[in-house]
C-alpha cells in the first residue's frame, strides 16, 4: 500500500517543480505554486485537484491589469509639474491676429504667416499695453505680426519704443551692474519667435555642435563667432544685405523680453509662476528642451527666460551710473542673456546680465536671430513709453559693435 503511493507520486512531482523554477516571477511564485498544490490535495484520498489553466491565465491577466493601473497612477503623480498658471484660459480658444494680406509692406525673403493673439493670463502688468502696441504698429506700418523666412524660421514684430532696462534696487537676485535707466529703441525689428533650433542650424551649416540632440531643441555649444557665420550665411541665403540678420543688442533683447513689464520676469516677480514660461534648474536640471513648449510673453516670444543663454551683439559694458572699473581682459567679452536650464530662476530674470569671451562654448549657450527692417520707412507711432525709472535715469547706453 505504502509502496504504491510512493510509486504514484514519484513520476509526477519533479515535472511541475522544474516548470515553476523557470518562471520569470522567481522562487516566490514557485513557493506559492507548491502551497496551492498542497491545498488542492483532497484529504484521505491521496488525489489532487488541478487548477484549470484557464483560471490561472485569468488571474495573471487581472494581476497584470492591476499592476498597470498602479504604475500609471504612481508615474503621473511623480511627473506632476509645479503649480503654475495654465497655458491658456480654460475653454477660451486663442484668437487669430487679422492678416494684412496685400496691405503688408513687401519684405525680402519673408512671408506673412497666421499668428495667434497672445493670452494675457499669468503675464505681468504692462503686457496688455505692449500687445496692443504691437497690433497697432502692425496695422499702421503695414508690418505683419509674424513672418517666416525661406528656412522656416518664424519671427515676431517688436515695435519701437522707450526701453526701461535694469532692475530696481529692491529686486531679489539683483546684481550691482543692473542700474535701472531709460533708453530708446528707435526702430521696429523682427525677433526670432524661438531660439535658433538644430534643424534651422543644419540647413545652413555643415556640422551640428549640440550636446543635446533634437531637431526642435535649441542649437548650443556655439561661440559668438559661430553665430556670426550662421547669420552671414542666412543673409546670403535670403538675398538681403549682410547685417540684415544679426544678433540683438543687449538693450533690444531686454526690451523684447520684458514686453512692457517692469517685474523680475515677464510673468511677475514670483519665481514659482515662472515654471509655465521657462526651463531652469529648479524644474529641469537635465538639459535643453524643445523650443516653444513654454508660454510666450506679450509679444509672442518663447523661451526668453531659461533653456539656453542667448548671445547678444554688443560688448559688455557698464550701464550709466555704474562707475565700477572693469577688468581690461573683459572688455572684449560679449553679453549673454536669459539664463539657462542649468541655473536657478533668479539667474533667468529679465535684467540679469552675464558675459563671456566670444570664443566660449557650452551646452547652455545658444542664440536668437534679429532681422532688421530696412524696408520700413516710418509713418507709425512708437510704442507707449514705460513709466520713468526712480533711479539711475539718463541716456541709454551706446550700442556697441
Amino acid at each position: 500500500m505504502d509502496e504504491t503511493r510512493h510509486t504514484d507520486a514519484a513520476p509526477h512531482e519533479p515535472a511541475p517543480r522544474r516548470t515553476i523554477r523557470f518562471s520569470p516571477r522567481g522562487p516566490q511564485t514557485a513557493a506559492r505554486g507548491r502551497h496551492a498544490r498542497r491545498q488542492a490535495e483532497t484529504p484521505g484520498t491521496g488525489q489532487r485537484r488541478r487548477i484549470p489553466r484557464w483560471r490561472i491565465v485569468v488571474w495573471c491577466l487581472e494581476a497584470a491589469i492591476l499592476l498597470g493601473v498602479l504604475e500609471v497612477a504612481v508615474c503621473r503623480r511623480r511627473e506632476r509639474p509645479p503649480k503654475a498658471p495654465p497655458a491658456a484660459a480654460a475653454g477660451t480658444p486663442a484668437a487669430l491676429v487679422p492678416a494684412l494680406g496685400e496691405g503688408a509692406v513687401p519684405l525680402a525673403g519673408l512671408l506673412e504667416v497666421p499668428s495667434l493673439l497672445v493670452p494675457l493670463d499669468g503675464l505681468a502688468s504692462g503686457s496688455e499695453t505692449m500687445r496692443e502696441a504691437q497690433l497697432a504698429f502692425s496695422r499702421a506700418g503695414g508690418l505683419p505680426v509674424e513672418v517666416a523666412n525661406s528656412i522656416g524660421m518664424r519671427l515676431r514684430l517688436v515695435p519701437p519704443g522707450t526701453a526701461l532696462v535694469g532692475s530696481p534696487s529692491g529686486e531679489v537676485g539683483r546684481g550691482e551692474g543692473e542700474v535701472q535707466h531709460v533708453t530708446l529703441v528707435p526702430a521696429p525689428f523682427y525677433l526670432g519667435t524661438y531660439e535658433v533650433t538644430q534643424a534651422e542650424w543644419n540647413r545652413l551649416m555643415p556640422r551640428n555642435p549640440s550636446h543635446f540632440p533634437g531637431d526642435d531643441h535649441p542649437v548650443e555649444e556655439v561661440t559668438w563667432y559661430d553665430c556670426q557665420r550662421f547669420l552671414n550665411e542666412l543673409s546670403r541665403r535670403e538675398g538681403v544685405e549682410a547685417g540684415t540678420y544679426r544678433l540683438p543688442t543687449e538693450t533690444e533683447w531686454e526690451y523684447a523680453c520684458r514686453a512692457g513689464t517692469q517685474t523680475a520676469f515677464h510673468c511677475g516677480d514670483d519665481a514659482v509662476s515662472l515654471a509655465a514660461f521657462a526651463e531652469y534648474a529648479e524644474i529641469n536640471y537635465r538639459g535643453t528642451t524643445p523650443v516653444g513648449r513654454k508660454r510666450a510673453n506679450a509679444l509672442g516670444l518663447h523661451n526668453l527666460h531659461g533653456n539656453v543663454w542667448e548671445w547678444c551683439l554688443n560688448r559688455f559694458g557698464p550701464y550709466p551710473g555704474d562707475s565700477r572699473p572693469m577688468a581690461a581682459e573683459m572688455r572684449d567679452w560679449r553679453c549673454i542673456r536669459g539664463g539657462n536650464w542649468y541655473v536657478p530662476a533668479l539667474d533667468c530674470r529679465s535684467a540679469e546680465r552675464s558675459r563671456l569671451p566670444p570664443s566660449s562654448q557650452g551646452n547652455m549657450l545658444g542664440f536668437r536671430v534679429l532681422r532688421s527692417i530696412p524696408e520700413w520707412t516710418g509713418g507709425a507711432p512708437p510704442a507707449p513709453s514705460p513709466a520713468p525709472a526712480e533711479e539711475g535715469q539718463g541716456p541709454g547706453p551706446t550700442l556697441g559693435d
